[in-house]
């Protein structure tokens, strides 16, 4: 069945291409992914333009936003005609009366006619993917907000283009995605409304909070990063908006905030004093940060690599030490504040031998990788809290300490190598 509907038409060097709107019910049964296709298993890997699709993306972060947002919205989707002819007809062609104004562009606004061949999205898949999810819910382990049974009817801004030959497809395909730049963490935190902890991230740097912008000695200082995501050896920020996004989401939780869902006023409250206040408390009880805060201007020293508190002002440790901080406060064993104090006992060096193969690579580089944060942050747990740590506790942070040098402490031969955890701040006195 012939599908006709009304467009304009453009053009762009050599290639004319129809842009219209459908509606989700229509798009989802008309238009396919190149897979999808029969003749697909005998295409060379030349001709299969496509990139894989990735479920996880459609189900967790597309689908979501789709659903659970009345102000939904995203740009147009690319479909190729394959195999098929396409029809234009203009309101010129159709001899009626038009308005003088009109005439100039009455070539560029009909009727635009596919009949035969495949509709194969071009460029938009994991959207379509997506939008064929909502459109037929049942997925399993998709959660589907309130607005589901609203979209089939939403309209989506389709651009068509007809199929001449492979090489000049493959070369549109490649186009598109080479040169359609994703927006950067950093956008994504400062732009977005329905992300609780980017939102809450944004509350902490209004001038009146922990990390907002102030003035010392009569200059302005912005505590935070806020245009990149990594801190260059001149750069006179503290850190970055990045790492402030992952202490929210460290000092929540991952479920605090539902993916793709703007928490109500009083849950976004609730988030940012939580987090302001651990901020707080780094910022007023580390007695680095009271100097980097008192002389914003001696920040770059103080990252040095040779400097005596470097690692502090890196932003994978200072994850690394939140996460310390936050295993070691775990069920009241001691207050944040206490926990903090501590902190102010650990060797921050980047050279300090502990920090080898912990957080620091062999060549002296920082290891700015989620595991070794983690790695860091157990080792900074111990540091701070040995002395009120349950003993199996200790065991297992001897276990991840090994690991990093590729020890099993669990193997007879191996233990025979392994490492003895560093001299903690307080004591090594174990809980029973």
């Amino acid at each position: 069945m012939a599908l006709l509907i009304p467009a304009i038409k453009g053009r762009i060097g050599n290639t004319e291409y129809f842009e219209t709107t459908m509606r989700v019910r229509d798009l989802v049964q008309a238009v396919r992914r190149p897979s999808e296709l029969d003749e697909w298993a005998n295409f060379s890997i030349e001709e299969r333009m496509q990139r894989e699709l990735d479920d996880k993306r459609v189900r967790e972060q597309i689908v979501p936003y789709l659903t659970r947002n009345e102000d939904r919205f995203f740009g147009s989707i690319i479909v190729l005609v394959y195999n098929g002819e396409v029809l234009f007809e203009t309101i010129a062609d159709l001899k009626i009366s038009v308005p003088g104004a009109y005439k100039a562009n009455a070539h560029r606004i009909g009727f635009v006619t596919i009949d035969g061949g495949s509709l194969i999205v071009l460029d938009g898949q994991h959207r379509l993917a997506a939008l064929k999810s909502v459109y037929e819910p049942k997925q399993d382990g998709v959660v589907y907000g309130p607005y589901v049974k609203d979209i089939p009817d939403d309209e989506v801004c389709v651009i068509f283009l007809k199929h001449e030959d492979p090489v000049k497809t493959r070369r549109i395909f490649n186009t598109v995605n080479r040169y359609a730049k994703q927006t950067s963490r950093g956008d994504n935190i400062i732009t977005s409304e329905d992300d609780g902890y980017a939102i809450v991230t944004r509350r902490l740097l209004r001038d009146d909070e922990p990390l907002g912008n102030r003035l010392v000695n009569g200059k302005p200082f912005e505590v935070v990063n806020w245009k990149s995501n990594t801190l260059t050896t001149r750069s006179r920020q503290l850190t970055t908006i990045s790492a402030v996004y992952e202490s929210a989401s460290l000092i929540l939780g991952n479920s605090f905030y539902q993916p793709q869902t703007r928490p109500d006023d009083l849950k976004l409250d609730e988030g940012a004093e939580r987090v302001g206040a651990v901020w707080q408390a780094m910022l007023e009880g580390l007695k680095p940060y009271q100097d980097a805060l008192a002389n914003p201007e001696s920040i770059p020293a103080m990252r040095d690599e040779n400097a005596p508190h470097a690692l502090l002002f890196k932003p994978a440790a200072q994850i690394a030490l939140l996460r310390g901080l936050l295993n070691a406060t775990t069920g009241d064993r001691m207050t944040l504040a206490e926990a903090v104090k501590r902190a102010n006992a650990i060797d921050w060096r980047m050279q300090a031998p502990m920090w080898e193969g912990v957080i620091m690579k062999a060549s002296g580089a920082i290891d700015a990788g989620q595991e070794a944060r983690n790695r860091a942050g157990s080792l900074i747990n111990w540091l701070i809290a040995a002395d009120v740590m349950p003993k199996e506790e200790r065991e297992a942070i001897r276990r991840t300490y090994n690991q990093a040098f590729g020890i099993d402490v669990n193997d007879a031969e191996q233990a025979k190598a392994a490492r003895e955890l560093p001299e903690p701040v307080a004591g090594a006195k174990l809980a029973a």
